[in-house]
């Protein structure tokens, strides 16, 4: 259950460059700020989980990381707990996930995935040999077009999401596929969040193979920043994760979140 519920969850920053080298790998790394996170995750309204977001700068993009671990009553029965970590790079003009591990403990060992992806941008192409172990199972997959997982597509998301562009399509190694994660915009409402109101954005994703859909509610205000992931299953509610604080740049930290989520509706 708990690996479900994962799998379903931009000012660009002046900065002094001290050479020419890095100033393009440097613009991309800083299009989005540092920050940590912490959610909850819940089903019929009770908390289950802790799960912690790290996004950290590198020389040549990001590195975002993700753990969750059982909490409260249901660390009682399992000590199950899922963490990944996905490096995004600047590779010529693009934006790129070059490296991906997920690794959960407890009884599902099976579903562990360490992949990388060698990239070649010779002459403006773009194209991608994919290779490494995703549930027990060697793959070797060539693409021609983005590649991201269940981690890092929240990273392109996160840098293009705005009102005014409807629709965002991208393409996704799920379970050793690639499979469309396309998101359209919907509506709009405002939140309560560190007591502050904030408009907040929810773009959703439906499977076309199963009564399934991702709800994703952000936050311009803050980065983008994921506010709410909701999973729904056959019209309802299966689960939900919602943010509990934030700390951009080791700076402004939001705690003790009191939500209001019906003061304003707007749909697009």
């Amino acid at each position: 259950m708990i690996v479900n519920i994962h799998r379903h969850f931009l000012p660009l920053v002046s900065i002094l460059l001290f050479s020419i080298l890095f100033s393009t790998k440097l613009l991309a790394a800083q299009a989005l700020p540092e920050f940590s996170a912490q959610y909850a995750v819940q089903k019929y309204g009770v908390k289950l989980a802790e799960a912690h977001y790290r996004l950290s700068h590198t020389e040549s993009g990001y590195k975002f990381t993700h753990r969750t671990e059982l909490s409260g009553f249901a660390n009682l029965f399992s000590n199950d707990s899922v963490s990944a970590e996905s490096f995004i790079d600047e590779i010529g003009d693009n934006l790129l996930l070059t490296q991906h591990k997920y690794t959960q403990t407890g009884k599902n060992k099976n579903r562990d995935e360490d992949f990388s992806i060698l990239w070649n941008t010779y002459k403006n192409t773009l194209k991608g040999k994919i290779t490494g172990v995703v549930r027990n199972k060697n793959i070797d997959i060539k693409t021609d077009s983005e590649i991201w997982e269940a981690l890092s597509f929240q990273i392109p998301l996160m840098i293009e999401a705005n009102e005014n562009t409807k629709e965002y399509l991208y393409k996704a190694l799920i379970k050793g596929k690639i499979n469309n994660y396309n998101f359209k915009l919907l509506s709009s409402k405002i939140i309560s969040f560190a007591g502050k109101n904030y408009k907040a954005l929810q773009l959703v994703r439906k499977d076309p193979h199963k009564k399934r859909a991702l709800h994703i509610w952000i936050i311009p205000k803050l980065h983008n920043i994921p506010f709410m992931v909701e999973n729904y299953r056959k019209g309802k509610e299966h689960s939900k994760m919602q943010l509990e604080s934030v700390q951009f740049n080791n700076d402004d930290k939001l705690i003790d979140l009191p939500v209001q989520d019906d003061l304003d509706d707007d749909d697009y």
